[in-house]
């Protein structure tokens, strides 16, 4: 079964067999018959003999079955294909204007011929030799642009030129005269073989005289450029490890550098470190009492105005506010609410000696504070 399944398959590989020769056909008949073949039914050598071997070497038959079998005529006469390769040359691929030249041919018919007839295709058109010419020039002022604007013709390292943007103008117009320039095909040819290095990448006339003038040289240079490149390689490995350490501190997020929030209640009772915290807070912000507030931490900015109203005098809060506003050019706010917003905690009448030391001390703190910035200013 497998050698039956292997053999059927070679079969189904191969392929269709239209011709071989019989020694019994002298070769004068051969080519008498193809010559009918060719002359009066338009069969190519091909299927002439095809239509032979079919009928197995029988050439009665061969020649009274050929005109049931003849094939399409070639609508492409000599003059037809003769014109179509003069307006290519002239038109390229633009069909519509070849279709003027030859007003009896169809443009899908120009198109399907002109894929038969590229494969044997051997000149371009004016067309495409005139753009390739105008690519080339470009190619060929760009180069020169750079070139002259080189400091050194051995170096191919240039610098930006320096009256460059003082005169502009002149720049232009000698660009267009060397533009205009004939060149020879020999200067053409060697400039359109220069080559210029690849971005970023500088030569040195220097280092491409001593690798061409001894190997030991050579050798020298290029290894200190290897040296160079692996210091390269290895400072860039360096910087990308530093870069994923700090991807990772990143990807944990910044909570654990948070302040904690504390979720305790606002306490109406000022102890003496917040009493000194809000003198010297206030001495900071001025009236920002958000900010008062947030610094000290339990108390709201509606407890921090009361403290501001009820403790002015006892720890001369005007004075106070007066350095805040000239140190930042602030004027004072005429017509400040002197009405006393006391808290049973907040009153006056209550003072004993150690309210009357936290005030000295925070008038001491003040004064200290004022006289070092004024020193350090």
């Amino acid at each position: 079964a497998k050698k039956e399944a292997k053999a059927s398959q070679e079969r189904d590989n191969l392929g269709m067999l239209v011709w071989f020769p019989n020694p019994s056909i002298p070769e004068t008949k051969l080519d008498e018959y193809i010559a009918i073949a060719k002359e009066k039914h338009g069969y190519n050598m091909e299927q002439a003999l095809g239509m032979l071997f079919w009928h197995k070497h029988n050439i009665e038959k061969s020649l009274a079955d050929l005109p049931n079998f003849t094939p399409f005529p070639d609508e492409w006469t000599v003059e037809d294909k003769v014109l179509f390769e003069q307006g290519f040359s002239f038109h390229g691929k633009t069909f519509h204007r070849i279709q003027q030249m030859l007003p009896d041919k169809s443009i899908a018919s120009l198109v399907r011929f002109y894929y038969s007839w590229k494969k044997t295709r051997s000149k371009t058109s004016v067309m495409d030799r005139h753009a390739r010419k105008q690519k080339r020039d470009r190619e060929e002022s760009d180069d020169e642009g750079e070139e002259n604007s080189c400091i050194s013709p051995g170096d191919a390292e240039c610098e930006p030129n320096k009256d460059e943007k003082k005169e502009p103008a002149n720049l232009a117009e000698k660009s267009v005269h060397v533009k205009k320039e004939p060149q020879g095909i020999a200067g053409r040819n060697l400039h359109r073989a220069k080559k210029k290095p690849p971005k970023g990448m500088h030569l040195n006339a220097d280092d491409v005289a001593a690798m061409s003038s001894s190997s030991p040289a050579a050798v020298s240079v290029l290894r200190q450029l290897d040296m160079e490149l692996i210091a390269i390689k290895r400072q860039i490995q360096s910087i990308k490890q530093h870069n994923s350490a700090l991807r990772e501190k990143l990807d944990t997020g910044v909570d654990e550098f948070r302040p904690t929030e504390a979720n305790q209640k606002f306490n109406t009772r000022w102890t003496t470190e917040e009493q000194l915290l809000a003198v010297q807070a206030i001495r900071k912000y001025g009236r920002d009492f958000q900010a008062i507030s947030d610094v000290i931490g339990n108390k709201s900015v509606v407890q921090v105005k009361n403290f501001f109203v009820n403790y002015r005098r006892r720890f001369n809060l005007d004075e106070v506010l007066q350095e805040w506003e000239a140190e930042h050019g602030v004027e004072g706010r005429k017509g400040l609410d002197e009405e006393k917003m006391e808290f049973p905690e907040f009153s006056n009448s209550g003072q004993t000696s150690s309210d009357q030391s936290i005030s000295q001390l925070c008038v001491r703190g003040i004064k200290a504070s004022t006289a070092s910035s004024e020193v350090s200013s």
